[in-house]
C-alpha cells in the first residue's frame, strides 16, 4: 500500500487543545482538522506542535478526535503522571510525528541521545566573523527522528526539524548608500550563522548513518526558517545556501540528497507568505519555500519495499485554500502550509 507523509508547521497548535476556547481557536480548531482529514496522511509530522506528552496526546484527542496517534517516547513501564523521557527540546514549539493508529505499531521514536552519539557532541563551536573564541551552539529544537519499518527487513527514516528562529526586534538601520548597518546586521547574521550550523550537524548526523548502513532511507522534513531576507545577507555576506547545506556535496552523489518539490511547478513552489522588511516586499508578494522534504538517494531506487516515483512531492495549497475559504488572518489554521511526498509500492 502507498505511504503518505505530510510536514506541517501547525501555528500556535497548543492554543488549540483543551475546553473553553475563544471563538477564533475553536474556529482555527476546526480548519486544522478538515486540513488534515482533507490531506489525509499516514505520517505527519508536526512542527510548532504542543509542547510535551500531555500536550501531544491531547492535541491527537481535541483536534484530530483520535484518528491519528502520537509517536512518543515513553516506554512501557513509565505511568502517564511520570516526568517525559528527554526530548531535548525547549521552549514551547515542539515537533511530533502522528500516525495512522494501523502502522502505529511499525513505528517507534528514536532518543536524542543516540543522534548526539552518533555525531560526538551535543553542543558545537561557532566562530563569527573569524574570530579565534568561540561561542557554544546547541539545537533549540532537537531533530526528532521516527523509524518506519516498511517490510523485507527495510526501515525507513524521518527526521523531522525545525531550526533556529531568524526574528530580530533590533532597529533596521542603513547608511548613506542604503547597506544596512549596526546591531540589526550583526544580529541577523549571527542567526543565519547558527542556522548554518544546525544544518551541518544534520548532515553530519546523515554522514554518520552512511557509514553504518550503505544505502539508509532518510527523509528531513519540517521549517528550515530560510525565509524572509535570506537573499540579502546570504549574497553579501555568508555565500552559502542553506538547504544545500542539509542536501551534501554532489561530488558524492551516491549521498546526496534530492528535494521532494524539484520537478513541481515553480509558480506553487511556497509555503508561506511574509512581509520583507529588508528588501520592502509585502506579503502579498513574498511566497517563500521555507518547508522542505529532502530525501537520499535509497528512495529513489530499486532496493525498497516502496519508492519516491516523479512528482510525488507536492505543497497541500488545495487541501489549505478549502479549509482556511472565507477566514480572516486570525482564524487562518497555520501561516505554514503543508507539504507531502507518497511512497508508492514498488
Amino acid at each position: 500500500m502507498p505511504l503518505k507523509i505530510t510536514s506541517w508547521n501547525i501555528e500556535h497548535s497548543s492554543r488549540l487543545i483543551g475546553n473553553n476556547l475563544s471563538h477564533i481557536n475553536e474556529d482555527r480548531r476546526n480548519r486544522v482538522r478538515n486540513t488534515v482529514l482533507d490531506m489525509n496522511p499516514d505520517i505527519l509530522c508536526v512542527i510548532e506542535g504542543p509542547k510535551g506528552e500531555a500536550g501531544i496526546i491531547s492535541f491527537a484527542q481535541d483536534v484530530l478526535n483520535g484518528q491519528w496517534e502520537p509517536v512518543l517516547l515513553r516506554t512501557d513501564n513509565q505511568a502517564p503522571g511520570d516526568a517525559d523521557p528527554d526530548y531535548d527540546i525547549n521552549g514551547t514549539q515542539w515537533i511530533w510525528f502522528l500516525v495512522k493508529p494501523a502502522i502505529l505499531n511499525q513505528c517507534r521514536l528514536q532518543s536524542p541521545a543516540v543522534w548526539q552519539s552518533f555525531v560526538g557532541y551535543v553542543s558545537w563551536n561557532v566562530h563569527y566573523w573569524g574570530s579565534l573564541k568561540p561561542e557554544r551552539h546547541k539545537h533549540y529544537r532537537h531533530p526528532q527522528v521516527l523509524l518506519v519499518d516498511i517490510g523485507q527487513g527495510h526501515e525507513l527514516e524521518i527526521i523531522g526539524q525545525h531550526m533556529k528562529s531568524k526574528i530580530n526586534k533590533k532597529q533596521i538601520k542603513r547608511d548613506d548608500d542604503g547597506n544596512i548597518i549596526g546591531e540589526y546586521l550583526n544580529e541577523a547574521l549571527k542567526a543565519r550563522i547558527k542556522l548554518a550550523t544546525e544544518a551541518r550537524n544534520i548532515r553530519t548526523y546523515i554522514e554518520a548513518r552512511f557509514e553504518q548502513t550503505p544505502m539508509p532511507a532518510i527523509f528531513v522534513m519540517g521549517d528550515a526558517n530560510d525565509g524572509p531576507g535570506q537573499d540579502y545577507f546570504e549574497n553579501r555576506y555568508l555565500y552559502f545556501d542553506l538547504i544545500s547545506n542539509l542536501q551534501g556535496n554532489i561530488i558524492n552523489a551516491d549521498r546526496f540528497f534530492n528535494h521532494a518539490l524539484f520537478d513541481y511547478p515553480a509558480a506553487l513552489r511556497w509555503t508561506a507568505q511574509y512581509r520583507d522588511a529588508i528588501l520592502g516586499i509585502p506579503a502579498s508578494q513574498n511566497k517563500l519555500l521555507i518547508d522542505h522534504i529532502l530525501m537520499s538517494q535509497a528512495l529513489v531506487g530499486d532496493q525498497l519495499p516502496l519508492e519516491v516515483r516523479a512528482g510525488a512531492g507536492f505543497v497541500e495549497h488545495q487541501a489549505y485554500e478549502r479549509a482556511n475559504a472565507g477566514a480572516s488572518a486570525s482564524r487562518k489554521s497555520s501561516d505554514h502550509r503543508p507539504v507531502s511526498i507518497i511512497l508508492t509500492e514498488r
